[in-house]
């Protein structure tokens, strides 16, 4: 202000009226400023201010804490330490049987507001739907983060039965906070930061799960997930070390983001716990957050973060569980309720699934692909022969090969289990109920090529495919002659070769037939003189002809005309892979070690590809 009155002093001395009227009106503004603040100043020199909302400001906190009622550190050792079987009425000594207490209770409607701790006053109850719908809990270690989230959760748990009520737990503090709460049948998933590939499937399956919930909200004009005639349970995500998560997948924490941002109308919740809320927790995700809970912290900025006030960093090392939860409406100070017991609590609940007859609902997502597959899970064998685990990125299916779809090549290096797919191929068409198929199977020795036909099963002869893979038997030892281009095979030479003709005496239609050729790589090559290459050619371009092949290059197989369906077993060299067919996104998230493991390969179905781990696979 000094400068613009020297300004305009010089202004006037000069005669320059006109630019002295400009400099007038910011000279007033500055005075009126300077006059305003004069009482606001004379107050903070006397220690505080009492602004509107009554609230006392400490001008000596950092941050302008807040004081906050009940944080005198005298109140908070008065404040008692429960258990929380004595606030949800199931301790042994009161109740001994708890399940029926749980059991009643999940009659009542939905409700998530439970019983989570005391204060002088009485017992304290938290509302996610009401105060949330998602929660920040900060708190270093030891404070009692991972008590109060496995109390919140049991709470929760005790009051809705799991057709109303789901929990998916992301622990990445080596999975010990939430193992107990695994058995809950509210649980459909839970994961840990030992194995981040599984985090990974985790995410993209609340992602789905999202997207979903969107599409049936859309679907029936609804405004909100609540509003539908047949609404999914409400899905609680509850995250610990939050941090930790951020730091190890930073790439795919922004789905957590999402659903923070998207998941109050569509039944979605998130309870997020971190040591380091200041820094860790982005603007985004925390405008989101509108109940935050503060245990004892070291940093009073961590505290101002989530309170506003750095009173969560006086309370006391000796009260752990103690904690400011901020709803927005104001800061109160309680004591989380313990568990005593929490396998005891889980049984209950359990029990009480039991009685209500609750179906156990399907996990979220499942654990990546295994190193070894020694048996696949029930499925329909109407579209193929079942031969490996497929991944979708979420969960695990039974991946089929379609053998009458067309051709199919089987490429990968050597000592990867194509042979041994070839022989669980040749099993399975010659023992396929309903078709039986006149398979002839041709491979490679000392000699040259060697063609068999491939006799018929005896009576009781099982398939056995899952159940150990045992060596094609039956081959006969000469090879015989093969013509297996179209119009010279018939039901009766399937008949003379061995193989029972599944032809209908009406129709005369003769049997499937299908020719397996293993190291065919020398066959492709347009150079052979083999007469058996001129017959492959033919065999690839006749539609009533299924070929199956090996080959470790596809070099000489054109694609989709020779095969629209491979398995492609990887080699390990990007370019060699992606050659193959292997898509670049499925390449990347098969790892180094999956690249070379026995059994691992992608199945490529026209357009699709999917990792798959082969029932044979071999980790040895």
């Amino acid at each position: 202000m000094a400068g613009q009155v020297m300004l305009l002093a010089m202004l006037l001395a000069f005669q320059q009226w006109m630019f002295a009227a400009m400099i007038v009106p910011s000279l007033l503004g500055c005075m009126a400023s300077l006059v305003l603040a004069l009482p606001r100043r004379s107050q903070d020199a006397q220690g505080g201010a009492m602004p509107a909302g009554g609230r006392l400001v400490d001008a000596s906190s950092s941050g302008a804490a807040m004081a906050v009622p009940g944080s005198d550190p005298a109140r908070l050792q008065r404040m008692p330490a429960r258990h929380l079987e004595l606030l949800l009425g199931m301790h042994r000594e009161a109740d001994r049987l708890p399940w029926r207490t749980v059991a009643r209770r999940w009659l009542h409607p939905f409700s998530m507001n439970v019983p989570i701790g005391l204060t002088e006053r009485g017992v304290v109850c938290l509302d996610l739907q009401r105060q949330g719908p998602h929660a920040l809990v900060a708190g270093t270690t030891g404070s009692g983060k991972s008590v109060l989230l496995q109390s919140w959760c049991l709470a929760l748990a005790a009051h809705n039965p799991p057709e109303r009520l789901q929990f998916v737990f992301l622990d990445f503090k080596g999975g010990t906070a939430f193992r107990p709460l695994e058995r809950l049948p509210h649980c459909v998933g839970s994961v840990c930061d030992l194995d981040l590939q599984h985090a990974v499937r985790a995410l993209h399956a609340l992602d789905l799960e999202l997207k979903r919930r969107e599409r049936l909200v859309a679907e029936q004009h609804a405004q909100d997930i609540s509003a539908l005639r047949f609404a999914p349970p409400r899905l609680v995500v509850v995250i610990d070390e939050f941090h930790a998560l951020r730091d190890q997948l930073p790439d795919v924490v922004n789905r957590i983001v999402h659903i923070a941002s998207l998941g109050r109308s569509l039944g979605m919740h998130v309870i997020a716990c971190t040591q380091h809320p200041a820094g860790q927790v982005s603007s985004d995700m925390k405008a989101n957050m509108t109940l935050g809970l503060c245990l004892r912290v070291r940093d009073a900025m961590q505290s101002v973060e989530i309170l506003g006030s750095g009173v969560a960093a006086s309370i006391p090392p000796s009260l752990p569980g103690v904690v400011y939860c901020n709803d927005g409406e104001g800061v109160e100070a309680w004591r989380c309720a313990a568990t005593g017991d929490i396998g005891h609590m889980v049984d209950a609940i359990m029990l009480a699934a039991r009685c209500h007859g609750s179906i156990p609902a399907p996990t979220l997502f499942s654990a990546p692909l295994p190193r070894v597959a020694k048996r696949l899970p029930a499925a329909s064998h109407a579209h193929g022969m079942p031969f490996a685990l497929a991944d979708n990125g979420v969960t695990l299916q039974t991946a089929t090969l379609p053998l009458s779809r067309g051709n199919i090549g089987v490429i990968g290096p050597h000592g990867r289990g194509k042979t041994t797919l070839l022989a669980a191929i040749a099993r399975w068409a010659r023992f396929c109920a309903g078709e039986p198929a006149h398979v002839r199977w041709t491979s490679r020795n000392m000699g040259g090529y060697a063609t068999r036909d491939l006799p018929a099963p005896a009576h009781g002869d099982d398939v056995g495919i899952g159940t150990g893979q045992e060596p094609i038997t039956g081959i006969p030892d000469e090879p015989r002659p093969i013509s297996i281009a179209a119009g010279t095979t018939n039901a009766g030479t399937a008949a003379k070769a061995g193989t029972p003709a599944c032809a209908d005496s009406e129709t005369d239609m003769p049997p499937r037939r299908i020719w397996i050729v293993d190291d065919a790589d020398t066959l492709f090559d347009p150079f052979c003189a083999d007469p058996l290459a001129a017959q492959l050619r033919e065999a690839l371009a006749d539609h009533t002809v299924t070929v199956v092949f090996a080959v470790e290059s596809s070099r000489h197989v054109r694609i989709p005309d020779h095969c629209a369906i491979r398995v492609v077993f990887p080699t390990a060299d990007k370019a060699t892979d992606q050659m193959n067919g292997i898509p670049a996104d499925i390449w990347a998230s098969l790892g180094p070690d999956a690249l070379t493991l026995p059994g691992r390969a992608v199945f490529i179905d026209h357009a699709q590809a999917v990792p798959v781990q082969c029932v044979f696979g071999d980790d040895s």
